[in-house]
């Protein structure tokens, strides 16, 4: 969504260019290192990925394809406990409505709680999808495929524990979860696209930054009313492209054609949320 069309925002600089060039060097340190390793991992197994996807398509997981690639059923799981906490906050501003105790069958103006959970999730899925696809384009990992995900995340975690036990320096995080993991990366892919003005719509023109600026606010510490753009130049830059990037992503997202049955699905999802 392109702000300029919204009000003027309040965009407060100081943590922002830090925070960024810190996720941009752990980020690349993860785009490098995820091209280790040789074939099949061992240690991908060790998360007990397989074990739970048959015990999940045992439960009725169907098969679901988001253009090529097919949809692990932990892979949904994982997904879908993160939109839990959006479909219960959606549904609650809303329609004023406690899932956790109404529960999610409940028909609200036509939106049932557990069919909304899981299109949201498969949304989501679809956009993280897009992500890595344009990471495969731009050659930053080989594949979008959760079975790829983990292996890359089980290569991270030896790799920094073999160079731990060697006495070397490891930068930014050294052990993850699948979801911090995906978080983590995602991040990483984001900031070196956005870091190389060689990449689509990464190139910004002097009359594209100027009307961007002029369009918000910008502060820094120690300066009264709006920071002059001289100050705040790489800011303006920095966020115009995390914008771009993330309107790619969604274009990108949106284009991909996602095979989903939808009254299987539903009926798993219902499953999932009735267990807790």
């Amino acid at each position: 969504m392109n702000r300029m069309n919204h009000p003027h925002h309040h965009v407060v600089i100081g943590i922002i260019a830090t925070v960024l060039v810190l996720a941009l060097a752990g980020g690349l340190a993860i785009a490098y290192v995820t091209h280790s390793g040789n074939g099949t991992d061992d240690a991908a197994t060790a998360d007990g990925t397989a074990a739970i996807d048959d015990a999940t398509s045992a439960s009725g997981f169907p098969t679901i394809t988001l253009g090529n690639t097919v949809v692990a059923p932990q892979e949904y799981v994982t997904a879908l406990k993160t939109q839990r906490a959006a479909a219960l906050n959606h549904f609650k501003q809303q329609y004023g409505v406690s899932l956790s105790s109404a529960g999610w069958t409940g028909d609200y103006d036509g939106e049932v709680p557990y069919r909304w959970l899981a299109r949201q999730t498969v949304e989501a899925l679809k956009k993280r999808h897009a992500a890595y696809l344009i990471g495969v384009k731009q050659g930053l990992v080989d594949d979008d495929s959760y079975a790829a995900i983990v292996q890359r995340m089980n290569n991270v975690k030896r790799n920094n524990a073999s160079a731990k036990a060697h006495g070397n320096i490891v930068y930014g995080r050294t052990t993850f979860d699948i979801d911090s993991y995906i978080s983590y990366e995602t991040s990483a892919l984001k900031n070196s696209y956005t870091g190389d003005e060689s990449n689509p719509g990464m190139s910004l023109t002097d009359e594209e930054v100027q009307a961007y600026y002029d369009a918000h606010d910008w502060t820094v510490e120690g300066v009264d009313g709006k920071a002059p753009l001289d100050q705040v130049l790489g800011n303006v830059k920095a966020q115009m492209r995390s914008e771009r990037y993330d309107a790619l992503v969604q274009t990108k997202a949106d284009a991909i054609k996602a095979n989903v049955p939808w009254k299987q699905l539903y009926q798993f999802t219902l499953q999932q949320v009735e267990k807790r």
